[in-house]
């Protein structure tokens, strides 16, 4: 995928439509801009070039989504599956590729249900070895746990081609997890992204994280960017005495307004990069998507919502988005010969 299309896709996953007050505003353009001086190029072609680079047919992908804790979100929220399973079909349908999605048990129900909406059919480890159009949901520890030795065992047991990770939060220096809005949250209730995260390191498996606050895994990348655009970058509201940016890098970062849009975006890529238009899907597939993960339990993020909206934005907002996508995807592939 050349660079062209993927400024064209940056500049759409980044267009910010957040409420008036209550969370932070106006940070979406500083922080990509911060990740594109430090990428050096579009962020959606980076990601795509990551994941076709590494993936060959049969491979195995980890791709870890999930965020929020109780009582708030006590199953997660509609933005992270609908990208992470947007992705796992692009590698379905496009590579040939296997998805795995990972994240703590209480969300697995909306994960799975999303997953199943897009055509991937959630089985046991054996039939999800033996047929295409699969996928497997397996559950992250919480401490006290030993996180370390399941992130060890993960990675050897799937020995993927690439970890992704998808509105996945990470601790900052003070080992904290935090949200958007500065409030910690206990390691207890949050699954050791970091740990996978490090895992995947030593065993020289690339990594991609997508975020659209700073708090998610992969804004290591940037983390005095974060701690100066961020309202709550240098200084949290839960006395740790640190800032809500992680610490987590990884080896590609993308930067959204909405971390599905970044999903579709790379789902798009792969599309126009293998020729194959399936890979990205459809309109009908997104709303059932939406849809299914609503009714699984998962709330609008923001607003804390059992709804068919992601993030303060409508059903018809996602609808629209995908329809863009669809339109850059098919125009590139079409020459046009004008008579005029």
């Amino acid at each position: 995928m050349d660079d062209i299309i993927g400024e064209a896709l940056d500049r759409l996953i980044t267009v910010e439509m957040r409420y008036a007050s209550g969370v932070p505003r106006g940070i979406i353009a500083p922080l990509y801009d911060a990740a594109r001086q430090e990428a050096g190029r579009p962020l959606t072609t980076l990601a795509v070039e990551a994941i076709c680079r590494a993936v060959a047919p049969g491979d195995r992908v980890l791709i870890v989504t999930g965020a929020g804790a109780p009582p708030f979100l006590p199953v997660g929220e509609t933005d992270g599956p609908l990208g992470a399973v947007a992705i796992g079909h692009a590698l379905d349908r496009g590579l040939g590729a296997k998805p795995v999605f990972l994240s703590e048990e209480r969300n697995l129900g909306p994960i799975a249900a999303t997953a199943e909406a897009a055509g991937l059919s959630v089985l046991d480890e054996a039939t999800f070895d033996a047929r295409p159009a699969a996928a497997l949901c397996e559950a992250l520890a919480l401490a006290p746990a030993d996180v370390e030795a399941q992130a060890e065992a993960l990675i050897a047991r799937h020995a993927p081609s690439i970890v992704i990770f998808v509105e996945k939060g990470g601790p900052n220096d003070k080992g904290v997890f935090h949200t958007i809005t500065g409030r910690g949250r206990d390691r207890s209730v949050m699954a050791s992204a970091d740990a996978l995260h490090a895992a995947a390191v030593r065993a020289g498996v690339p990594t991609l994280g997508i975020g659209d606050g700073g708090n998610e895994v992969g804004f290591g990348r940037i983390p005095e960017a974060v701690a100066e655009i961020q309202e709550f970058g240098h200084r949290c509201v839960c006395g740790c005495g640190g800032g809500i940016g992680t610490v987590v890098p990884a080896d590609v970062l993308v930067v959204a307004a909405i971390s599905n849009w970044a999903g579709y975006a790379i789902a798009a890529g792969i599309a126009l990069t293998t020729g194959r238009t399936e890979a990205l899907h459809s309109l009908d597939v997104e709303a059932e998507m939406l849809a299914s993960c609503a009714r699984a339990g998962a709330v609008d993020g923001l607003n804390g919502r059992q709804m068919k909206g992601v993030d303060g934005t409508t059903a018809a907002t996602q609808l629209a988005i995908l329809t863009m996508m669809q339109n850059i995807v098919d125009n590139a592939l079409r020459p046009l010969s004008r008579g005029f």
